[in-house]
């Protein structure tokens, strides 16, 4: 991707290759490997050809572009759209030499999707709501009543008493009429009809991995509000001080709340206020955030971001996390969160120059529904459907509370660590099933020796040959398959 990004930079600018070639200190036969992805380019070349073409380096890095890629590859995995047909080629050519095409051929999934959820929408409304039946019922009522007082209006010999009583009953069954028919029309060109795609949740992902998922202004909100908490005062007992009685918790945690998950809602709540500047100018002019849906998924995001800078301060929470070499039970204990907390704030930990094993956060219910998602760049995560049978997000639900882990190779050869634990959400229940969520992270293969879950696996005998979604797996001989891969 990075040698189309290169390509296409240089025909915007009208430069041939021998000028770049020349400017970047580099053979012209070289710069054509590279724009062909025959070549890799990293490090001062990187920089060299980025000057040459005047742009920043990152806009070389080919990240936005496989994000592209990563989601023609979803849209032709989807069998509704694919059909008998084979996999239409390498999106990254497309994306390369005409990204256009390739925003346009998204914009239309994604409005086909709207269009697709807004008929399921419809007509789950014609078949369950009660308001239609009964809307229809008192229509057909007043129809029946008009139609009988009529009838008896056609006789000439009806006295005039009679006939301005039925005159009134086809008046009064008409006013009601015409109202049920409004009700119904209102109901149908309400906003609860206009159902559309998880377009805004999409853009909340791309405007964080536009970031990093770091935000130095939310860390410094966090490090004032430290300094302002009195001596031997906790930030929740800080937090209670200043939201007053209004923001005291009872003492015992109720059956939606532990204690982790009410000091996490008290300090969101106390910094709501100071927060909501800064988060404010973070959302509103970013381009990853086209719509107000969007940017108000990501100013909940970011208020949940400052919480957790609070609970979780950067420096002692990174050195912590070195030291027990990312234990997420220790880090937990240490700091006094929750599992889930600790392992999303693992996943922030992207300070320039002070940075920690960048990991992939992920997380699932029983029925594999995504309910939170921060990719790798070179490990997507499912946005439609389902993640590989093999990773350990779906093994952690059979025995709730012990990490599944486990090293996986895509079929592009990026290798990973793969470890996730299923908690519980609620506090068991006699009369309801558990509520359970699967949480995962993942990191490069290469960071393994870092963290405490690669420790005890030998990485080259339990290397998982894994997919990312089924359809897009060409593995024929996996005994996890459950759809048949488009590619073949």
């Amino acid at each position: 991707m990075t040698g189309l990004k290169i390509r296409a930079l240089r025909k915007e600018r009208r430069l041939g290759q021998g000028e770049l070639a020349r400017r970047a200190g580099i053979s012209a036969s070289y710069l054509n490997l590279i724009e062909r992805d025959k070549r890799a380019v990293a490090g001062a070349l990187v920089d060299r050809i980025a000057a040459a073409l005047g742009v920043d380096r990152f806009d070389l890095d080919g990240e936005a572009e496989r994000r592209v890629v990563a989601r023609l590859d979803e849209v032709a995995a989807n069998p509704q759209l694919a059909g008998g047909a084979g996999h239409p080629g390498p999106a990254e050519e497309l994306v390369g030499r005409h990204p256009g095409w390739a925003d346009l051929v998204l914009r239309l999934h994604r409005a086909w999707l709207d269009q697709s959820e807004a008929v399921l929408a419809l007509a789950d409304r014609l078949n369950r709501d009660p308001f239609l039946g009964d809307s229809v019922h008192r229509m057909l009522t007043n129809v029946t009543s008009i139609r009988a007082a009529a009838e008896i209006l056609e006789d000439e010999a009806l006295a005039p008493s009679d006939r301005q009583r039925f005159l009134s009953i086809i008046a009064t069954d008409s006013h009601g009429l015409s109202i049920a028919a409004q009700a119904l029309l209102e109901f149908f060109d309400s906003a609860q009809m206009r159902v559309r795609s998880a377009t805004p949740a999409e853009h909340v992902d791309a405007f964080i991995l536009a970031t990093d998922n770091y935000f130095s202004e939310l860390e410094a909100l966090a490090s004032d509000f430290l300094a302002s908490c009195r001596p031997g005062e906790t930030a929740a007992a800080a937090a209670e001080r200043l939201l007053g009685a209004q923001g005291r918790l009872p003492d015992e945690p109720s059956a939606a709340h532990t204690a982790e998950t009410r000091r996490f809602r008290l300090l969101r709540t106390a910094l709501h206020e100071d927060a909501a500047g800064a988060i404010g100018l973070l959302v509103k002019n970013h381009p990853a955030l086209a719509s107000e849906e969007s940017r108000e998924l990501a100013a909940s995001a970011l208020h949940a971001y400052a919480a957790a800078a609070v609970l979780m301060p950067y420096e002692p929470f990174l050195e912590a996390a070195e030291k027990w070499r990312y234990d997420i039970d220790a880090l937990s204990r240490l700091f006094a969160v929750s599992y889930e907390q600790a392992a999303h704030r693992l996943a922030t930990l992207r300070r320039p120059g002070a940075e920690g094993v960048r990991f992939a956060f992920m997380r699932s219910d029983v029925s594999g529904y995504v309910t939170k998602r921060l990719p790798l760049p070179r490990l997507p995560l499912p946005r439609y459907g389902n993640a590989c049978p093999l990773w350990p997000i779906h093994a952690a639900f059979q025995t709730p509370g012990v990490t599944a882990r486990g090293f996986g190779e895509l079929t592009s050869g990026e290798q990973f660590l793969f470890f996730a634990r299923a908690v519980e959400k609620l506090p068991p229940s006699a009369t309801l099933p558990r509520h359970l969520l699967s949480v995962m992270l993942a990191c490069s293969a290469g960071d393994a020796g870092r963290v405490t879950y690669g420790d005890g696996i030998d990485r080259a005998t339990a290397m998982a040959p894994v997919g990312t979604i089924c359809r897009l797996c060409p593995r024929d001989s996996c005994g996890h398959r459950q759809e048949a891969p488009l590619i073949a």
